[in-house]
């Protein structure tokens, strides 16, 4: 783009010919984002979407997203880092950053009010062809529905840095797409739900597969391996791409092997203030 990012302010409903004219330059690089406008809209209580514009605001250059402590930015080449992070080192509350791989290699010098304390690369990944997953496996998993909810709260509270709170479960849980793998009462547990894959957004083309967990002692299984072929083989039925990202090889193994193909390389920076800097 021969133009600038000169302005960053939050997206408006009139924006919508520049962000499609965007979206449309490249597929995969801007899917994220397509795909929160669709579920959560501009008017979110959830996440808040903004957009870097050139002088005049004739061009689109680049999206940042704010979740509830996470922000996502994505450009063509890093452009858009300082406006990025003038926004970021404004914001209150940041831990994470994630973002395409050159942007956020861009955007790190710019940071002043937080510091990274660590870091991870990121793939993000997408299933073009049915799940490869045999059926007696992909059995193992289910349509999650409403009286799991007690059960996913358990499940996800053990979940470390997956963590999902019961406010977060409660809009999910039986009204989106998910799927579970519930193991029958033992003298050791009662009946409970092992392993999970929920929906993180959806939107008319494709969806963004999340919440990909497995209780330690259930593990080895097959039972990651089922939630998301199932989820995955919901979402092709419905006509839509599913997608999802990685950080964990192993994890990356798994979605290797049902047929999840690399489409973009990220990076997640976890952020912590930076001492005397308010």
């Amino acid at each position: 783009m021969s133009e600038r990012p000169a302005v960053l302010r939050r997206l408006e409903t009139g924006d919508a010919p520049l962000f499609a004219r965007l979206v449309a330059s490249d597929q995969w690089r801007w899917a994220t984002a397509r795909m929160n406008l669709e579920s959560f809209g501009l008017q979110s209580a959830y996440m808040t979407l903004w957009g870097a514009f050139t002088a005049g605001e004739t061009a689109l250059c680049g999206v940042l997203t704010r979740f509830t402590n996470t922000v996502v930015v994505v450009d063509m080449a890093g452009e858009c880092a300082p406006l990025f992070a003038e926004m970021i080192n404004a914001e209150i509350g940041v831990a994470g950053v994630r973002g395409t791989l050159e942007t956020v290699a861009a955007l790190c010098p710019y940071l002043q009010k937080y510091q990274v304390s660590a870091q991870e690369d990121s793939f993000y990944m997408a299933l073009r062809q049915p799940p490869q997953c045999a059926p007696h496996v992909m059995a193992l998993a289910r349509p999650m529905v409403a009286s799991d909810l007690e059960k996913l709260v358990s499940l996800y509270s053990c979940a470390g840095p997956m963590y999902r709170s019961r406010a977060n479960l409660l809009p999910k849980v039986g009204r989106e797409r998910g799927f579970a793998v519930e193991e029958s009462a033992t003298p050791l547990h009662p009946a409970r739900i092992v392993s999970c894959a929920l929906m993180n957004s959806e939107g008319s083309e494709a969806g963004m597969i999340g919440g990909v967990f497995t209780l330690p002692d259930a593990r080895g299984k097959g039972y990651a391996e089922a939630c998301v072929s199932a989820i995955s083989q919901d979402l092709q039925n419905a006509g839509k791409v599913p997608t999802l990202f990685y950080e964990n090889p192993i994890a990356g193994r798994i979605y290797s092997r049902i047929g999840f193909e690399r489409v973009g390389h990220w990076k997640l920076l976890y952020l912590v203030p930076r001492p005397g800097v308010k």
